[in-house]
């Protein structure tokens, strides 16, 4: 929850899975089931298991794109966090001090997808971040409902010397709604500073599977790909989906 480094190597894994699904006649998405929790069925199992670095081979109707073009985003400071959004969405800059990002929330304030990358100062926990992310979500969408969770994920990833990646991703439900929200912290030793990634996608839990296929996979797909494959959108030699700053030159 990719862009991200993180998140960008499960879109990676998005892309494969593209390619595979070229090679495959399976379009059973319905009797889908998670990988990693087997009560997750259908088209949720198959953007759980995407978000947490599962291939599928199964993505109905193959290669994520739009059904509708309501317009496109282009970042006002980092203009190369640019996407095509779906009619019946409006974007907006994160305004979090130190975040390169955007919310895209539907006119009726019912659906979100969000991605941002926020540089901070101080130690958090992935787990803290969803949590806070949770609380915020919970607050957009109106919704006091008990949280579920339906699904979880975390873990730790050495990058380099020195540094390290901290994830935590969950499925839940709460009211009448459904989220994925995936967190990421890379921290180096010394610095004293960390890299939040954060992708928060969430709508109606009857409409959550039709969002996914028409809003957040399509979106997602876009931010990484193009049609000569993969993209190093700060041109500093790291494709984004193993690039920590995939927006910053000087780092990577």
């Amino acid at each position: 929850m990719k862009i991200l480094s993180k998140y960008g190597y499960l879109l990676l894994l998005l892309f494969l899975s593209m390619s595979l699904y070229s090679c495959s006649k399976s379009d059973a998405s319905d009797n889908a089931t998670s990988q990693i929790c087997s009560n997750v069925k259908g088209t949720e199992a198959i953007y759980w298991d995407l978000m947490n670095g599962i291939p599928r081979t199964d993505i109905p109707g193959g290669l994520p794109t739009l059904k509708s073009h309501g317009g496109t985003y282009i970042h006002p400071t980092v203009p190369l966090l640019t996407f095509m959004y779906p009619a019946g969405y409006t974007p907006n800059t994160d305004n979090t001090s130190g975040a390169v990002g955007v919310n895209l929330t539907r006119s009726d304030n019912k659906a979100v997808w969000r991605y941002t990358n926020i540089a901070y100062y101080g130690n958090t926990t992935p787990q803290a971040v969803v949590s806070s992310e949770v609380s915020q979500l919970q607050s957009f969408l109106e919704s006091t409902g008990t949280v579920q969770t339906i699904c979880s994920q975390q873990g730790t990833l050495p990058r380099a010397p020195g540094i390290v990646t901290s994830s935590a991703a969950v499925l839940i439900q709460f009211g009448n709604f459904t989220a994925v929200i995936n967190v990421g912290i890379t921290t180096e030793t010394g610095l004293g500073s960390a890299q939040i990634t954060i992708g928060t996608s969430a709508a109606p839990t009857a409409e959550f599977n039709t969002e996914i296929l028409n809003t957040f996979l399509p979106i997602d797909y876009q931010l990484l790909y193009t049609d000569s494959g993969e993209v190093d959108s700060d041109g500093d030699g790291f494709a984004d989906s193993v690039d920590e700053f995939p927006f910053d030159p000087t780092r990577h």
